[in-house]
């Protein structure tokens, strides 16, 4: 893809990248108060709906850059809200990564934006759980504490992030992009792309 982003790209990409990190954080916030058993997954479920919303965003701006820019904004947006470091490098740099990928054989087909957008979603998911609660437990743990987040929660949070559970969280992280990336493509093909709004090979 030779086109370079131009300020209406930059725009669309702000906006709809807006409206995805604020259906993930309203879900993250609903998991999270249900208990660290869904907590851990929460990464998995957000992906689908905003499976939704990236399909539309790299249908319309199929270009380089895109897909990074997203996962910068995303991760400038967790750490203006607190989020632990480790999420916004996981995002910006999971951007990057999938933005190559989606482009690797010189154009953005629907093939190449399901891989990217699943890969990233398993970036996501250790970024946001398995790093910070199996590499960086102490840091994630005084985090939480002054947070002033009850020990039964984190203690939870420990015990959900044990043995073979990493594994699990991010396979269940790939497992909810690739969802969202075939149910986002299937609602373009159904409404957009008949209406002549996006093209998508």
């Amino acid at each position: 893809m030779k086109q370079s982003l131009n300020a209406k790209d930059l725009i669309l990409i702000g906006v709809l990248t807006a409206v995805e990190w604020i259906i993930c954080m309203i879900i993250s916030t609903a998991m999270s108060i249900a208990g660290p058993v869904t907590n851990v997954f929460y990464p998995a479920v957000a992906a689908v709906p905003c499976g939704i919303v990236m399909m539309l965003l790299l249908a319309k701006v199929p270009k380089r850059g895109a897909f990074a820019i997203c996962g910068t904004i995303q991760g400038l947006l967790f750490l203006l809200v607190g989020g632990f470091w480790l999420i916004p490098v996981a995002l910006i740099i999971g951007g990057v990564i999938c933005d190559a990928l989606m482009l690797a054989g010189g154009r953005a087909t629907a093939k190449s934006m399901t891989i990217a957008y699943t890969v990233f979603n398993g970036i996501f998911a250790f970024g946001a759980i398995v790093g910070p609660m199996r590499f960086l437990q102490a840091a994630f743990v005084a985090a939480m504490e002054k947070n002033n987040i009850a020990q039964a929660y984190i203690d939870g949070m420990i015990q959900m992030t044990s043995g073979v559970m990493p594994f699990v969280i991010v396979l269940a992280g790939l497992l909810g992009g690739w969802l969202g990336a075939v149910i986002g493509q299937r609602a373009l093909r159904k409404h957009f792309i008949k209406a002549g709004l996006v093209s998508l090979k």
